[in-house]
């Protein structure tokens, strides 16, 4: 029973969603959002206490040629499995007034829709995060595009309907191109598990093909530079707790199976891609950042905001180097952090202030609205690399794997000098729509949240705190496990 618990804390949440789908008619949402917010927390409070002792790993299926399917926590997956628990159990909470404004514009009552939905989205990424096999990776990703496409068909925003077939065309082409190179793999090896790393030595000529599709299915689902035309506009217009989730949580998983997947089993193919990997690291990062200036909508400036994070933590992983990998997914953990904390500051906007999105608009709301000034600053914060957030950790890091290149001519040092000069962009464009949005000449009187919104943006973001005064729980099993 022990050496199965992770399993079942794993099926927990899907257990929730299908309670809540099934009779959430009968049940008050406040309830929902806590039985949802503690779906979301046992499996983050189940990972800690598990990297305490060591990590985790429970085999519950061999299934002949598909290889073993496992649960499977360390430190790669850990900083991840963390995030996702501490944005999905707060955004939960966050979930009831945001919807209960949305219901009414939309003029229906779809609480236990909602809810089991938004249960089984995270539920599905935890199950990719902790997943070692293929085919295990690929029904959780499945089975995280589904309900992430409904809930931005049912309850979002502008074309609704032209914008989630948008997002699913464009996130299920990078599913297929995954699975295409996921295939290859299997019946060449006759096992489609990644981890424990086996050899791939008879894929032999088949190699570069097979890292190729897992690598670009992957870049797709990371909405890097050239296929991120899906993300301004599914982040921009899903209801804003669901932007917390997608936006944040589920594109940076791509960037943690980049590492997995093809890091781990290709290594020598993808280091003779790397100066590739790395001009699109950068042109995301470039491209991301800029267009951040030119936005008037705030959601559509966050996702945007979103590609740029995207661009770092590439940028860490094709370094190569141990302290850029974990600088990746660190940064994985603090962009959850401050971007869910910037999308619900963004949402309180617009449930309070008669669904206010242009900042054009804005101007001097920390007048009327303190808290979620204060907030917003410190997810600026968090995603900008500033002390005292765990975003300082990631950037740090990513900025010592880049510094390995500059001894390897005037390539890697020019590298090293678009990436000093990038690590500006992020402070730049945040302070600029702080500016922009709370701060100079008050457009009017604005309303502030409540505390049903304020304090789980806070409980967010105290965690951001907390990485950084005690960064050994999550920096130390990450830095070993890549050591």
């Amino acid at each position: 029973m022990t050496d199965a618990l992770g399993l079942y804390v794993l099926l927990l949440p899907f257990v929730v969603a299908l309670v809540e789908g099934g009779v959430g008619r009968y049940l008050h949402p406040k309830f929902m959002a806590g039985l949802s917010a503690l779906a979301a927390a046992v499996p983050g409070i189940f990972a800690a206490l598990e990297m305490i002792s060591g990590g985790y790993q429970y085999v519950f299926l061999s299934a002949g040629g598909l290889g073993q399917f496992s649960v499977l926590i360390d430190g790669l997956n850990w900083p991840v499995v963390a995030a996702i628990s501490i944005v999905s159990s707060a955004v939960s909470m966050y979930s009831v007034p945001y919807m209960r404004t949305r219901f009414e514009d939309l003029g229906t009552d779809g609480w236990g829709t909602y809810f089991a939905l938004y249960v089984l989205f995270f539920s599905a990424m935890f199950g990719m995060v902790e997943s070692n096999n293929f085919i295990l990776f690929y029904v959780f990703l499945e089975l995280a595009l589904v309900p992430s496409f409904l809930l931005i068909l049912f309850y979002g925003y502008g074309n609704k309907g032209r914008i989630s077939m948008m997002y699913f065309i464009w996130t299920h082409v990078g599913a297929l191109t995954f699975l295409l190179g996921a295939l290859i793999y299997g019946s060449v090896l006759g096992t489609f598990n990644f981890y424990p790393v086996p050899s791939v030595a008879p894929l032999a000529a088949l190699a570069p093909l097979v890292a190729a599709l897992l690598l670009v299915g992957l870049l797709i689902k990371m909405a890097v530079f050239g296929v991120h035309v899906w993300l301004p506009y599914a982040h921009a217009e899903a209801p804003t707790p669901i932007s917390a989730l997608l936006s944040p949580n589920l594109i940076g998983i791509a960037g943690y199976a980049l590492v997995r997947m093809p890091l781990a089993l290709f290594r020598p193919l993808l280091l003779s891609a790397q100066w590739i990997l790395l001009a699109v690291a950068l042109l995301t990062v470039f491209y991301g950042g800029l267009l951040v200036f030119r936005q008037t909508d705030l959601k559509r400036l966050l996702a945007y905001s979103s590609i740029a994070q995207m661009g770092y933590i590439l940028l860490g992983i094709a370094s190569f180097s141990p302290l850029g990998i974990a600088g990746a997914m660190l940064q994985y953990f603090a962009h959850a952090i401050g971007k869910s904390v910037l999308f619900s500051s963004a949402g309180v906007m617009i449930t309070e202030n008669e669904g206010l999105r242009d900042v054009r608009k804005m101007g001097g709301v920390a007048k009327s609205m303190p808290y979620t000034a204060s907030l917003s600053l410190w997810g600026f914060m968090n995603i900008s690399g500033l002390p005292p957030s765990v975003g300082f950790f990631s950037k740090l890091f990513i900025l010592l794997g880049i510094a390995s290149l500059a001894a390897r001519g005037p390539a890697g040092l020019l590298v090293f000098a678009l990436v000093l000069i990038s690590l500006g962009l992020t402070p730049a464009y945040s302070f600029f729509a702080m500016k922009k949005v709370f701060f100079g000449p008050s457009h009017s009187r604005f309303t502030e949240g409540g505390l049903w919104m304020l304090l789980p943006s806070a409980a967010i973001g105290a965690f951001g705190l907390l990485a950084f005064l005690f960064p050994g729980f999550m920096v130390g099993p990450l830095l070993s496990f890549l050591r």
